[in-house]
């Protein structure tokens, strides 16, 4: 009896499509609700052929935090282009706000072990870190100097810990408190008139 050879499967770009598989189950279920193996079912291939791509699970996720950390590069740029001084901080630390809320787990991942601190440019936009420091350094008597590294500690941590507040679902992003601490701690950044 002669039994039919399987034919191999062969995917286009199977790298960026087990990235994709898993950004979704990310926003759908967190990083601990699938597996390499399952990535690659969802992807038509065999875990053998995602394991060329991705040494285990861990690289992927590494490769997820990548694309969400680009992600809200995208945003922040959209949010602050055309905008300067307060207005360009403001909007740049409400982009790491508006993504918390509308990917909490997908923020989550980002700033865990799984995400990078390259704050370099990708696709040709600057990190959201970059912009937000880009800001803090617009408004600076002297913007020419790089940024005040008090300043722009001061600028992520509130920036980042209200988006941690709201990805944990301990605030909520039209909270009051928001508002209030932005604006008492960016007083302090920006130069009194």
């Amino acid at each position: 009896m002669r039994t039919a050879k399987k034919e191999s499967y062969h995917h286009g770009d199977l790298r960026s499509a087990l990235v994709a598989l898993a950004l979704e189950r990310v926003r759908k279920g967190g990083a601990e609700s699938f597996s390499l193996r399952e990535a690659a079912r969802d992807a038509g291939v065999t875990s053998g052929a995602a394991y060329k791509h991705f040494a285990d699970k861990d690289q992927l996720l590494a490769a997820v935090a990548a694309e969400a950390l680009a992600l809200l590069a995208h945003r922040s740029q959209k949010a602050t282009s055309g905008l300067k001084g307060k207005e360009r901080l403001h909007a740049s630390a409400m982009a790491y706000i508006d993504f918390a809320a509308a990917e909490p787990r997908l923020f989550r991942l980002a700033f865990s072990r799984f995400g990078s601190d390259d704050q370099t440019q990708k696709d040709g936009i600057p990190s959201a870190f970059a912009q937000l420091r880009f800001a803090v350094t617009e408004l600076q008597t002297d913007p020419g100097k790089p940024a005040d590294p008090d300043a722009l500690a001061l600028a992520w941590a509130v920036a980042h810990g209200i988006a941690s507040l709201i990805s944990d679902g301990m605030w909520k992003k039209n909270d009051p408190r928001v508002a209030a601490a932005l604006r008492l701690s960016f007083k302090g950044i920006a130069p009194q008139k």
